[in-house]
């Protein structure tokens, strides 16, 4: 019986031995795997086509392979919280990813890291990225609002309102909101003047929150084609502010000796005069007393006229707005349309501003003449910001 005893303590602790031996010398594959819920690209890696709500297909799922594989993925969906959006950042830090290449999908595995549908589907097949899991990963440091701090940081954001504020000083808008108002003469109620004016304005916030939120769309649908085009786009945006500084630069003094005929950023005369025979043909048909038309119907044209207007002003007043725009793309889509709804409450702002101070107060002429006495230190703020744009994407580029 004591014999047996000390077989079996022996068979135990030889057991035991080799379970501890096996798992102190078991190689772990691990990587880490950072996706939106609304990439496009993210969705087809993980089997999913025609984007989650269809149907499912194994055999391009490589979330799964991977995991078939031997390896474990450790998913982190960056939109799910500022926790896994500071890991995101983090791990970009760590592999040496600047915020300009920054993007999902990626997998980090050893000390490389993988991104894009392509680069991670290869890597999958040729088990790459197996090899690489068995490894450990890079140390990371963890910052808090790390990713997001050139927008949700107090200096960031600060920049957007002021861009946004800035545009709305833009004398394309005012001019085309100035004659707006002046060709207004069928009605002496200023408080329906003021809602029709308001109605115009609030068209444009609607018509460039569109458009802005177009160009994020469309940066989020062609992500992995936006990455590659990167620097491109970076050098485009950097290059283009530089010559808008300057042009803004050369009106700041033109201005200021009040020779505005030599204004160089403003838009083509051509458009001009467009936007001028748009405005009196609208305000004609409903300054048409004949036709008795109420209050719904004008502000129905309001509406539409401010959409028209916008397009054809965003050649102007869009030069702010792109070197903006591009620069919160890479965010997750709380905090660019965050920024995005921030930047036009912004550009609106000023021009309620003086539609308000315009029909109430000092009237259409003398608001006029105050903008155009002060548009040399608009445009030295235009130059301003816009040298700050360049100099941030030179910045991100180098």
């Amino acid at each position: 019986m004591k014999k047996t005893k000390i077989f079996i303590t022996l068979f135990l602790f030889i057991l035991f031995s080799i379970i501890s031996t096996k798992s102190i010398f078991a190689v772990e594959h691990k990587v880490i795997y950072f996706k939106e819920a609304t990439c496009s690209v993210c969705n087809l890696l993980a089997g999913y086509p025609d984007g989650p709500a269809g149907d499912y297909n194994p055999d391009i799922d490589y979330l799964l392979i991977m995991e078939n594989q031997g390896i474990t993925v450790e998913i982190h969906d960056i939109l799910e919280s500022s926790i896994e959006s500071d890991l995101f950042a983090a791990y970009n830090t760590s592999y040496g990813i600047t915020k300009s290449e920054a993007g999902v999908p990626i997998v980090f595995a050893g000390n490389q890291y993988f991104q894009g549908y392509d680069d991670i589907k290869n890597a999958v097949n040729d088990q790459t990225i197996y090899s690489l899991s068995a490894t450990s990963l890079n140390d990371i440091v963890i910052i808090e609002g790390q990713i997001f701090d050139d927008i949700t940081g107090i200096a960031g954001f600060l920049t957007v309102l002021f861009a946004g504020f800035l545009d709305g000083f833009n004398p394309c808008a005012i001019a085309m909101l100035l004659l707006f108002v002046s060709l207004l003469g069928f009605s002496e109620n200023k408080r329906v003047l003021i809602l029709v004016s308001i109605t115009y304005i609030f068209a444009l916030f609607i018509s460039y929150f569109l458009i802005g939120t177009l160009f994020l769309s469309f940066l989020t649908t062609y992500a992995q084609q936006a990455l590659i085009i990167n620097k491109i786009i970076s050098w485009f945006v950097a290059l283009l502010c530089s010559f808008l500084f300057l042009f803004n630069l050369y009106d700041y003094f033109v201005t200021k000796r009040q020779d505005y005929a030599k204004v160089k950023n403003q838009l083509p005369k051509w458009v001009q005069k467009y936007n001028k025979k748009l405005i009196k043909a609208f305000t004609g048909i409903i300054n048409d007393k004949e036709n008795k038309k109420g209050l719904i119907a004008v502000l129905a044209l309001t509406f539409i006229l401010g959409i028209l207007l916008s397009v054809t002003e965003l050649i102007c007043t869009g030069q702010i707005y792109l070197g903006i725009l591009y620069g919160i793309h890479y965010l997750s889509n709380t905090y660019a349309y965050i920024a995005l709804l921030a930047y036009n409450l912004m550009f609106v702002l000023p021009l309620i501003a003086i539609a308000v101070i315009a029909i109430r107060g000092k009237g259409v002429m003398s608001t006029s003449n105050f903008i155009r006495e002060h548009l040399h230190i608009i445009k030295l703020l235009n130059a301003l910001l816009f040298l700050t744009i360049a100099v941030y994407y030179f910045y991100r580029i180098f």
